[in-house]
């Protein structure tokens, strides 16, 4: 009988050479039993799915969604899982990071949040978090929109909610009658802060005492002997006279959404505490680049960004790459071939971006005066497009 002997050779780091023989015949037979196994266990997985689901296959991954644990106070980081996956959904998502987060817990580690980069599903992972709806509990007053034409809100005080948080009882305040009420989330929203100091001219929201209706108004004047503000209603010569001890009540701020967006957190529901949405600062850097990189190249489905009235332009950055190739002197960048002309795999590099959007490039779009000539060519090119599509 043949038997056949699987041999390796054993290199040694610290003479440089190799110094015997390993005998791998025991690790091969492990190796191939446990091959056995493994294609065994697939088979009857695939028997047990096929029975209620009819045939399916097992495709390869074509992603790998990995998970690394930073600490805040050392420079210490470690991979603690990674899943093979094609796709993935904002649920499977939130229960995979907050599951590690509970078994980090059980060890003695403290999570407070996440970084990610701007992934499609990590922006939908995140959005669908609703950190006001979480903290919000019996007695806390929210502003309601009863006729759900989300244009006039009242203040109102919760009363109850369902388990999942999208409905709340309230009742309205600063009615005759108050009701108990029941809304879905998307018809309420957390309250502005309170303001007690207004200036002339300044916008403002007043409830009119004709039909407590709220309407955009103006700040036109401050009467100190009568210490009272005057107001003057948006599209209308309606005026009224506010005194300071009714500020609170007839006058508030103009709402500000962006003010009160709380996408960047939620409530960590292993500990009950804060849990934080941080965006890679590195990945932002990328997607500004790439975007930058389709603004007004002349290709077809290009973007054209403008910012007050002036036209930010992938021709610039090319110019500077351009102008620091014919003057030896000038090569105060980076940017090199790379830089310029992007492929699907320089795309994914980030230290590429990062050079794009350097200090020393804004400097050099500063300083290269044959830059101005790029701006004037894109916009004549602009005028001539929106003529003919006229």
């Amino acid at each position: 009988m043949l038997k056949i002997i699987f041999l390796g050779l054993l290199w040694s780091q610290r003479e440089n050479c190799y110094v015997g023989y390993l005998d791998f015949e025991n690790e091969m037979q492990d190796y191939q039993a446990f091959a056995i196994q493994c294609q065994q266990e697939i088979e009857s997985m695939s028997t047990e799915n096929n029975s209620d689901k009819g045939e399916q296959k097992y495709g390869l991954a074509t992603q790998v969604h990995q998970f690394i644990w930073h600490s805040i106070t050392h420079n210490f980081a470690f991979p603690i899982s990674y899943y093979g996956i094609n796709n993935i959904t904002a649920h499977s998502l939130n229960t995979l990071i907050f599951s590690l987060a509970a078994k980090l817990e059980c060890i003695g580690v403290h999570t407070y949040g996440s970084v990610c980069d701007g992934a499609g599903e990590n922006r939908t992972h995140i959005k669908s978090f609703d950190w006001y709806g979480s903290k919000w509990s019996f007695g806390d007053l929210v502003e309601v929109n009863f006729n759900k034409d989300k244009k006039s809100f009242y203040t109102a005080k919760i009363i109850d909610s369902n388990l999942e948080r999208t409905k709340f009882t309230v009742y309205q305040l600063d009615c005759e009658n108050p009701k108990k009420i029941e809304i879905e989330r998307n018809f309420i929203r957390p309250p502005m802060p309170l303001k007690l100091e207004w200036n002339i001219n300044e916008l403002c929201e007043f409830k009119n005492p004709r039909n407590n209706q709220w309407y955009l108004g103006k700040i036109i004047e401050f009467d100190p002997v009568e210490s009272t503000l005057s107001v003057e209603i948006e599209n209308t010569k309606e005026g009224w006279k506010v005194f300071s001890y009714h500020i609170s009540k007839y006058l508030r701020p103009i709402y500000n959404s962006q003010e009160l967006l709380t996408s960047h957190k939620t409530i960590n529901p292993i500990t009950g505490e804060d849990w934080f949405f941080i965006s890679d600062s590195t990945h932002v850097f990328k997607k500004l680049r790439n975007n930058l990189s389709k603004s007004h190249t002349g290709e077809k489905n290009t973007r054209e960004i403008m910012f007050n009235g002036k036209e930010i332009s992938w021709k610039h950055i090319k110019g500077v790459y351009e102008h620091t190739n014919q003057h030896a002197t000038a090569k105060a960048t980076k940017l090199t071939k790379r830089h310029i002309w992007l492929t699907s795999w320089s795309k994914m590099r980030v230290d590429l971006a990062e050079h794009t959007l350097s200090k020393e490039v804004e400097d050099a779009l500063a300083s290269i005066k044959k830059l101005k000539e790029i701006s004037e060519g894109t916009r004549v090119s602009n005028s001539i497009i929106f003529y003919i599509f006229f």
